[in-house]
This record gives C-alpha cells, structure tokens and sequence, in this order.
C-alpha cells in the first residue's frame, strides 16, 4: 500500500471510502452482488482508501484487547496462591498417606 502518497481528503479517497462503506452494509444485508460491484469501484478510484475502511472494519469487530482495558489486571487481583501444605494429613477426609500404585 502507497501510505506515503494516500491523502485521506482528496475526492477520489472520500468517494472510495464511501462505497467501500455503502458495500460493507450490502454485504452486511446479504447482497454479495452489489457489494462486490461496490467493492470494485471504490478499488478502482483509491485501493488505500478501501484498505483504511476494511482495517476499521475490521479492528471493530475484534475482541477488545484486555491490555487496552484499565481493569485488565482486576482478576489478577482476586487470583488465590496456592502452595503445598506440608502436611497433607491436615486435610479433612486425607490419610496423610499417598496411594500406592497396587490400590489402582
């Protein structure tokens, strides 16, 4: 892709994008026809100004990244160490004993 020369306001970018747009919803509505008749117009006037459109397109459906979310580290929070108790006798029900392999 030519980012260096794309011009996001130049007519022919604003045109593509808003067919790229309009084809998005045709397609959204199960009209693959005229979304591909969409799709290969706004190609032919600006292929950068699809690309941007189908990037957002896509970037909005993604699942949000849990990295960007201030709350990304809330469970780590509530997350509980556990740590071998050294008498496993100290549990209710236990024998303290391991099982052996005969009582498989």
């Amino acid at each position: 892709m030519g980012w260096a020369m794309y011009d996001p306001n130049s007519g022919s970018a604003r045109q593509a994008r808003a067919l790229a747009e309009q084809a998005l919803h045709a397609q959204a509505e199960g009209n693959a026809n005229e979304a591909e008749r969409l799709f290969s117009e706004a190609q032919r006037l600006d292929p950068d100004a699809v690309a941007v459109v189908l990037n957002e397109h896509d970037a909005a459906l993604a699942p949000p990244d849990a990295r960007d979310s201030p709350t990304a580290n809330h469970g780590a929070e509530k997350v509980w160490r556990v740590e071998d108790d050294p008498d496993p006798a100290a549990y209710p029900g236990s024998t303290g004993v391991a099982p052996s392999s005969s009582h498989r």
